[in-house]
């Protein structure tokens, strides 16, 4: 029962301010924080960025003053993991977005959790044990993310037991260490296999090329919390490139937090007991054809929440995970254009956690039982793929992946008096075979269709595809139309799971989906990208907790079917000098099937805008990211109201050789808001932090 607690439990006419985004969420919340970015804006001529400046230029002549970063930037993005190869997104058979290493600097991003939120469509929930991330309105409350599939470098993160999706300060690899972030939207089962049910979110690294040398950082944050890095990378003269990093963090958390449902116990206050401690390393070593890759992490996080019936306010009330990776991979393009990958890997991860309760024995009155979750998964695979262009009109992709999980183990147990709740030992594999075909039926219109199956030795097989129509009537103009289908298997946690108000249900089935799209992608001369997207998803047989009215113990089951249907919007723009922004407005309603009820924790509009202005030639920026999101039902009926946050960063570099520095100041404007969480929770919703502040300095040598 991994907590989630226990049991599971950016020409100057246009002002980003006149968008129509504050009647779609919390005018009252977010107008002071647009109102901000309109100053910020309105002083641009003073800060070199009027109609006489390098950005406002639009005409050719400015090109030639752009940096190789920015030029990069104007160029349309490339990614990776929606085909499996590199490609523009706009040849993507998916919605993609990209975020750069440049953005998350300048945006003051923390963690992959902060990445997401400034991502059109998606957000994330907050319990105080984890972050989950919500997809186009789908975000279960009790769920570890599972329906998201997490690769670094293409090799899956997402942990067997129980699905978990790392993306707070749990993450497998350090933000700093990130070359960008790819958000491929729908379905990806098609490719990756389970969990790739909304999303895929590939994490791309840096080389040591990227370094040559060391770099060390550290930070300063609100809550007591003190983070430091250490960094080598190189390419040396022989071809061999090393990457080599640690990170280590410590956070105190909220001196106090109040829950005025403990209101009996100490005033409903909760003292000391929001600390976060983290360790981790990441790897990379690669010589000609072959990248020998690994990562380690080891974060333990204090729980102040009480959920799931622990005593309030107790010491020893924790969760620790620890996931560990290493990889070999081969890749070779041979002179027939033939292109071969192939990869082999070993996955672990261990979780450990602790619960005081109050079992309320008579012949012990007050005494304090500590309860303690452990979980272990070890896991052997390989995945091989080819790919080559025929006819000048195919290029094909297949591919073959085994995954063995040695060890998948579940225990539950009261320490002292010793009594032993669940005791799961078990192990299984999985293969899979698919098949990818980019057929250009015209220069300008490629139909991308493609399969895979999957077996189980846990319930058998799926198969799932995939298809795209991409049409490009001219240069700058792209549509898609995309459809797919996914699935997601119960893992390990669900089916296997017993102990003290709980039961196992080996019966489960995988929950599918089935999606449709339309993708609209629009160059708006040299500066500006545009997109907009209509969507709907078709899922049946959602995984969600229930309890058996027959005994009252709570179980996992093939429950729900979910529609989810909307429209993304989205304008970016990357201008001379430095400045950039991006504008988005999200739409979903997801709704049960069945009653036509909406899903808690699903919120009808999102609405972003990132604005990057940059203060002194290619060295000093100012950054403004506003957040806004509608009102969110809770799992018990209520509601949680909507809200808008504002973060600021100023960003400088090598004002000094070698140095970079930033302060972000995070709700600036201080507002208060909530997340709803699971039904295991006293409270039906929890209180988000306020403003708080970060220091970072940064040092290459």
């Amino acid at each position: 029962m991994k907590s989630n607690v226990k049991n599971r439990a950016k020409d100057g006419s246009y002002s980003w301010a006149d968008t129509p985004i504050v009647p779609l969420a919390n005018a009252a919340a977010v107008r002071p924080a647009l109102l901000l970015a309109a100053v910020l804006l309105a002083f641009a001529p003073g800060l070199g960025l009027g109609a006489d400046s390098p950005a406002a230029a639009a005409g050719p002549a400015a090109l030639l003053d752009l940096s190789l970063e920015e030029l990069g930037n104007l160029q349309v993005p490339m990614v990776y993991g929606a085909s499996k190869r590199e490609q523009k997104t706009s040849e993507a058979p998916s919605s993609v977005s990209i975020v750069t290493a440049d953005e998350i600097k300048k945006y003051g991003h923390q963690t992959l959790a902060d990445v997401l939120r400034s991502v059109r469509g998606f957000y994330v929930s907050y319990d105080r044990a984890y972050p989950y991330i919500g997809v186009r309105g789908v975000n279960r409350p009790g769920d570890y993310g599972g329906r998201v599939l997490i690769t670094v470098d293409g090799h899956r993160v997402n942990e067997p037991l129980y699905d978990t999706a790392f993306n707070g300060t749990e993450g497998v690899v350090d933000v700093d260490l990130i070359e960008r972030v790819e958000i491929i939207r729908g379905p990806g089962s098609a490719l990756y296999g389970n969990n790739a049910f909304f999303a895929v979110i590939n994490i791309v690294t840096k080389n040591g090329r990227d370094y040559q040398g060391g770099e060390v950082a550290g930070a300063v944050a609100s809550y007591d919390t003190y983070a430091g890095r250490l960094t080598y990378g190189n390419r040396f003269h022989n071809g061999v490139e090393l990457l080599l990093s640690g990170t280590y963090l410590d956070s105190a958390g909220h001196e106090r937090l109040s829950y005025p449902e403990f209101s009996s116990i100490n005033q409903g206050v909760a003292e000391h007991r929001d600390g976060t401690s983290l360790k981790s390393v990441f790897g990379k070593l690669a010589y000609r054809d072959f990248t020998l890759e690994g990562a380690f992490m080891d974060r333990r996080k204090d729980l102040p929440t009480a959920s799931y019936g622990t005593v309030f306010n107790a010491p020893d009330n924790f969760t620790q995970d620890q996931r560990a990776y290493g990889s070999l991979k081969y890749q070779h393009e041979f002179e027939n254009e033939w292109e071969v990958m192939g990869r082999v890997y070993y996955d672990h991860y261990r979780y450990d956690a602790a619960y005081p309760y109050d079992y309320l024995d008579p012949q012990f009155p007050g005494r304090i039982t500590s309860n303690r979750d452990l979980a272990n998964a070890r896991s052997l695979s390989t995945e091989w793929q080819v790919g080559k262009t025929l006819w000048e009109r195919h290029r094909l992709t297949a591919g073959f992946e085994y995954r063995a999980h040695l060890r998948l183990e579940l225990e539950n147990f009261d320490v002292a008096p010793a009594a032993k709740y669940l005791d799961s030992h078990s192990s299984g594999d999985s293969y899979a075979l698919f098949l990818q075909d980019e057929f250009s039926l015209r220069t300008n219109l490629v139909l991308s269709a493609g399969a895979r199956y999957d077996y189980f030795s846990t319930f058998g097989g799926t198969f799932n595809p995939r298809a795209a129509l991409i049409y490009s009537p001219v240069p700058a103009s792209t549509f898609k139309l995309l459809y797919g289908e996914a699935f997601r298997a119960p893992n390990t946690y669900e089916v296997r799971y017993a102990g003290t108000g709980y039961k196992s249900n080996p019966s489960l089935e995988p929950e599918t989906i089935r999606s449709y799209e339309l993708v609209f992608e629009q160059g708006l001369g040299a500066h500006l990208r545009g997109s907009a997207s209509l969507f709907r998803s078709e899922i049946t047989g959602l995984i969600a907790e229930t309890i058996d009215p027959l005994d009252g113990k709570l179980y996992f089951d093939n429950l729900d079917a979910v529609t989810s249907q909307g429209v993304e919007t989205e304008l970016e723009g990357v201008w001379a000098g430095g400045l950039r922004g991006r504008i988005s407005y999200s739409y979903a309603d997801a709704r049960e099937s069945q009653t036509g009820q909406r899903l808690s924790n699903s919120p009808r509009h999102l609405a972003k805008l990132n604005v990057s202005v940059p203060l002194y030639a290619d060295k000093l920026f100012a950054s403004l990211e506003l957040q806004g999101m509608s009102a969110r039902s809770t799992v018990r009926g209520g509601e949680v109201g909507a809200f808008g946050v504002a973060n600021f960063t100023l960003f400088s570099r090598e004002l000094a050789k070698g140095l970079e520095a930033s302060v972000s100041i995070y709700n600036l404007l201080d507002q208060k808001f909530r997340d709803p969480v699971s039904s295991g929770f006293t409270q039906d919703a929890i209180q988000q932090d306020g403003r708080s502040f970060r220091v970072k300095l940064q040092y290459r040598f």
